[in-house]
């Protein structure tokens, strides 16, 4: 029987098997609600609310669903610290990273109070149905983040996660993995391609963004990091135009 949990770790791990050595699928941020279907002492199979993905974490990066956590911010900032007073000179809690969902219950000297977690500055957390429909300038934000195969937070994202993250910004939801992406979001731009901002570039297995006629903005395995690059450039590496999509 199935059951609702919530993450209470800053990220959890989600990989393809219940092993510690298993290659990362991807990550899930504090907040994002699953559900349980299977769990024992150290590992829980999931399926994540936010785009489907299923797979296995560690069971103690689970929490109770309940109604008194229900989120009504998410974190604005790529991170934030989390202190246990409201006062930047006391040692940080923990960190949480952008789009991270939290429960705020109080405020104060200009922090805001998270259930059971403790406090973080007003200015890293944004109302829960804010929206920066520029996708594009929340994608350039994460310039020199390093690339992480399956990673899904500031510290550390794949191609397919910078993405999602940036069009979650924008209120736009979107499949975790390129492959789903390029089905399902915007239409095939055919014929002779010329870039929009905002477009999206696939290629097997990798996307990035059009900043602008020439340039894209992308997390890439050639650079270890998220980077703004001229096209051509890529096209030249790669050898292959890309499949433009555009919203």
């Amino acid at each position: 029987m199935s059951t609702q949990a919530r993450i209470i770790a800053p990220s959890a791990p989600l990989k393809g098997r219940p092993d510690a050595q298993a290659e990362l699928a991807t990550e899930l941020l504090f907040g994002e609600r699953v559900t349980v279907g299977f769990a024992r002492d150290d590992w829980a199979e999931v399926v994540n609310a936010t785009d489907g993905y299923r797979g296995f974490v560690p069971a103690d990066a689970l929490g109770e669903d309940a109604p008194s956590v229900r989120p009504t911010h998410k974190i604005g900032a790529l991170r934030g610290f989390v202190f246990g007073e409201p006062n930047l000179k006391t040692p940080p809690l923990t960190a949480l990273s952008f789009e991270s969902t939290i429960a705020v219950t109080g405020e104060k000297n200009g922090y805001l109070e998270i259930e059971n977690e403790g406090w973080i500055y007003h200015r890293h957390v944004v109302a829960l149905d804010d929206v920066q429909p520029d996708y594009v300038t929340t994608a350039l934000r994460f310039l020199g983040v390093p690339y992480l195969w399956g990673g899904r937070t500031s510290l550390g994202l794949d191609c397919s996660a910078l993405l999602q993250l940036s069009l979650a910004a924008a209120g736009i939801a979107a499949p975790r993995d390129t492959g789903p992406q390029a089905q399902k979001l915007g239409q095939r731009v055919v014929g002779d391609v010329r870039l929009r901002r905002g477009d999206l570039c696939f290629w097997p297995g990798h996307v990035a963004i059009a900043v602008d006629e020439t340039e894209i903005v992308h997390a890439n395995a050639y650079f270890m990091s998220v980077v703004r690059e001229p096209l051509a450039d890529l096209v030249a590496r790669v050898d292959r135009a890309p499949d433009v999509r555009r919203l």
